[in-house]
């Protein structure tokens, strides 16, 4: 019996450093950089806007709308210049985010599409890697946040994220609370292994935009 509780107490161990591990990282490399308002954010040139679902590849989901609300406030408080917009073609995601931020005023020279940030690994890798980006501003859903700026530091990009809470806190937002303790510990083997990602190459347009800007 008493080693049927070693080996129960071992495995408890053992879970708790799987999972809690990677939740202290997220939250030791997001200390002091993560906020739910633009007044309260300091200022990047440039804003990296995570891709969420489409209403039929046409408009933006509640999620995604409020993600773009969020950054298009940022803006108009000249706390960005340029848009990254990140997210999976299959929904059509980067072109809904495009023509939402240019319905509401922003120039389209502003607009980067990321065609292929289908997870929050590869958003922030091309955003270094394949755009020249080194430092930026994650906006998503609050919950979302800390795991974002995490991933995008321990991949290069200095990152700090505003994250929205307006959505109401119901059983769709608790399950995707409850995902992120999944999602750390494959953002964890992700970065450790060094999982690659589609590119093609470097691309100027953030850059070009930015220059535009000077």
């Amino acid at each position: 019996m008493r080693i049927l509780w070693r080996l129960l107490l071992t495995l408890v161990l053992l879970a708790a450093l799987v999972v809690g591990g990677p939740w202290l990282l997220v939250q030791f490399l997001t200390l002091g950089r993560t906020w739910t308002s633009a007044d309260e954010a300091p200022a990047r040139d440039v804003v990296l806007v995570m891709g969420a679902a489409t209403r039929n590849g046409l408009s933006p989901s509640p999620y995604l709308q409020a993600r773009l609300d969020l950054a298009l406030e940022l803006w108009r408080q000249g706390k960005v210049k340029v848009f990254i917009v990140s997210g999976s073609t299959s929904d059509n995601e980067p072109a809904v985010m495009q023509d939402y931020l240019i319905e509401n005023g922003v120039d389209a020279d502003d607009i980067v599409q990321d065609t292929e940030g289908n997870d929050s690994y590869s958003s922030c890798i091309r955003a270094g890697e394949r755009f020249g980006v080194s430092a930026l501003t994650v906006v998503t859903q609050s919950y979302h946040v800390p795991r974002t700026v995490a991933t995008c530091r321990l991949v290069g990009v200095d990152a700090i994220g505003v994250g929205d809470d307006t959505r109401a806190k119901d059983a769709t937002w608790r399950s995707y609370q409850r995902r992120e303790l999944v999602a750390n510990m494959k953002m964890v083997v992700d970065v450790v292994v060094q999982r690659e990602v589609g590119q093609a190459g470097f691309d100027s347009a953030v850059q070009d935009a930015l220059a535009r800007h000077s």
